[in-house]
């Protein structure tokens, strides 16, 4: 069996990758589409992201590891129609996307955008809003999956009452206060502090929250997207905060990435932006190969594999 690897693997990954193949199966690194083209035809697995354009270089490949959480990026008509076995890093990404989610809270909430501001500047000046505490916050977390329960667990550290929404999941967790289903979202974004998105782009999730829902919300409330951009209605939110109906937003994604230069989100002093940050970790590909090494161990033993996505679904 042949094992198509888009991410470099080294040092003690790459001893443990050896041992699980022996010398029964073989591994190449391939970086660019070209070393793919030229390496890829007769893989079996595949580890990394196998986008639309790399799809077809893969003709024999069985099972594809992909290295993000999100599947949006892969659900082109080949991936869904094909017999491939797709899974993913969901539960991985989890910490360090909560930790973005809550640093663009506290961000908002402590007027930190508009001290960086002023530091650029050299100038010693105060926040153009009220310092606002977190601790003691109703939260409205959308998407109780990895990412959503890290949520949780940050919000349990600052004393929040937590309201999950998920369209799936019937089973609340312990740490959930309330756990609610979808058509429920106008009545929870109207009771909470603070709405953070955590589930996965789907035609069912693709615009959300809109005008309707987002106009429900307390006039000192704030939303957090830390998921995929689309799943806000973008102009929707513009005109919500230009009118001054939430107290902010904190976006770590946007609907067309990068943001436009035109966008009026730029120069809003009620938003802060980072741009599709909140995967970034010291320990990001080093949690996605032990993953992978585990799976593959797995796949090769005839187990069953984990994080398998239902293409049908999306995730």
């Amino acid at each position: 069996m042949k094992i198509l690897l888009q991410h470099r693997v080294e040092g003690e990954q790459l001893e443990r990758l050896e041992n699980i193949l022996g010398d029964e199966h073989t591994y190449i690194m391939a970086n660019s589409r070209d070393e793919i083209a030229e390496k890829g035809n007769d893989a079996d697995i595949f580890f990394g992201f196998c986008s639309e354009d790399i799809f077809p270089l893969l003709a024999n490949i069985k099972w594809i590891q992909a290295s993000s959480a999100g599947m949006d990026k892969h659900m082109y008509p080949a991936m869904r129609e094909s017999d491939a076995v797709l899974t993913n890093a969901a539960g991985l990404y989890g910490t360090h996307v909560a930790d973005q989610a809550f640093a663009l809270l506290l961000g908002l909430a402590r007027g930190i955008h508009h001290f960086t501001r002023n530091q650029d500047n050299h100038k010693w000046g105060g926040s153009k809003s009220p310092m606002i505490e977190i601790d003691g916050f109703k939260i409205g977390i959308v998407g109780l999956g990895g990412i959503g329960m890290q949520m949780v667990k940050r919000a349990k550290g600052f004393d929040m009452y937590v309201i999950g929404v998920d369209a799936y999941r019937t089973d609340k967790p312990d740490n959930v206060d309330e756990l609610l289903p979808m058509d429920k979202l106008v009545d929870v974004m109207s009771r909470v502090d603070v709405v953070m998105i955590a589930c996965p782009l789907t035609e069912e999730t693709r615009g959300l929250i809109n005008a309707e829902n987002l106009s429900a919300m307390q006039p000192t409330a704030y939303l957090i997207n830390v998921a995929r951009g689309p799943i806000v209605k973008e102009d929707d939110l513009i005109e919500i905060l230009q009118e001054g109906k939430i107290a902010g937003a904190g976006l770590d994604v946007t609907e067309t990435e990068p943001l436009a230069n035109d966008s009026p989100l730029w120069d809003m002093d009620n938003v802060i932006i980072t741009p599709h940050a909140a995967g970034g970790s010291q320990h990001r590909m080093r949690r996605i190969t032990e993953f992978f090494l585990d799976n593959l161990e797995r796949y090769l033993k005839g187990e069953a594999l984990r994080n398998v996505v239902d293409k049908q679904l999306g995730f």
